[in-house]
């Protein structure tokens, strides 16, 4: 007799796209659900929202956390994030100052990505500046 409750795939299957979620770092500011974050200069387990389109984005906040406490950050999968500039479903995305994500464009040298390293895509149709979109990291 066959079971009918489907097998969980979920972090067996290179075809399964699971989502990671780290709880374990602190926000070295205050941060809000939302805000694009990158690993605080110097630390290995501290955050801040993004300052600017140079660095690597780290994930998006998931929950709010006030500086010293800790946060938890989605790092690869779907997530809600503010866009600094338009943006359309398909564009590439990476940090921007203040905490919002960027529209990347790719520059001509062998594919590198201006300003920043894409960190994800956007799925959403078109979005204006300052207003939400859906990052699928990864």
């Amino acid at each position: 007799m066959s079971s009918s409750v489907p097998p969980t795939l979920e972090g067996t299957s290179a075809f399964v796209r699971d989502r990671f979620l780290v709880g374990d770092v602190t926000a070295l500011v205050n941060i809000t659900a939302g805000t694009a974050v990158v690993v605080a200069a110097g630390s290995s387990s501290c955050v801040v929202a993004s300052i600017s389109g140079t660095q690597v984005l780290y994930g998006v906040a998931l929950i709010n956390a006030n500086a010293g406490q800790k946060i938890t950050v989605i790092t690869r999968g779907l997530a809600r994030a503010t866009a600094q500039n338009a943006m359309n479903a398909g564009d590439l995305v990476g940090p921007a100052p203040s905490g919002y994500v960027a529209s990347l464009t790719l520059g001509a040298l062998s594919g590198i990505c201006t300003p920043s390293i894409p960190r994800g895509i956007c799925i959403v149709g078109t979005a204006t500046s300052g207003s939400t979109v859906l990052v699928d990291l990864f």
